[in-house]
């Protein structure tokens, strides 16, 4: 890995934040911000320009985190990942995001993951075998490898 990605985390459960944090940052990746709620989400990641946002889909005071990726699914350089446990609420374009990863994840999940998105965003298409617990939009693999 050349240079560490770049995460946007959007969660509002302090504990899943703060661990989901410390497995990005001991991979080697950067989270340079957090947000609780979509409003906050969609400005923390217009200011910060992420490689990547991690969205939960139930967000503080009743937004979703769907309003956030539906906000911004036309950034072209932000990949959207949903981090739920509630998966099969998706509809078949997941609502503007590449990938989904249910909830409870682990230590490993997040690693393979994120080796995954490495070769996804830096040198498409992606080489490496699909990581369990990730599950692609349909045609995202598709649509990187160009």
């Amino acid at each position: 890995m050349s240079q560490p990605l770049r995460i946007v985390i959007v969660e509002d459960e302090a504990l899943i934040v703060m661990q989901l944090e410390i497995l990005l940052e001991e991979a080697g990746h950067q989270v340079v911000g957090t947000a609780v709620s979509a409003s906050d989400a969609i400005a923390v990641a217009r200011r910060t320009r992420p490689d990547i946002v991690f969205i939960d889909l139930q967000l503080k005071g009743g937004s979703s985190g769907l309003d956030v990726a539906k906000d911004l699914a036309d950034e072209p350089a932000m990949t959207l990942i949903f981090l739920t446990a509630n998966a099969s609420r998706f509809r078949d374009d997941f609502a503007g995001a590449a990938a989904v990863i249910a909830k409870p994840f682990s230590e490993a999940i997040i690693g393979d993951t994120m080796s995954f998105l490495d070769e996804c965003i830096r040198t498409p298409p992606p080489v490496s075998t699909l990581p369990l617990g990730l599950r692609f939009a349909p045609g995202y693999l598709e649509r990187i490898a160009g």
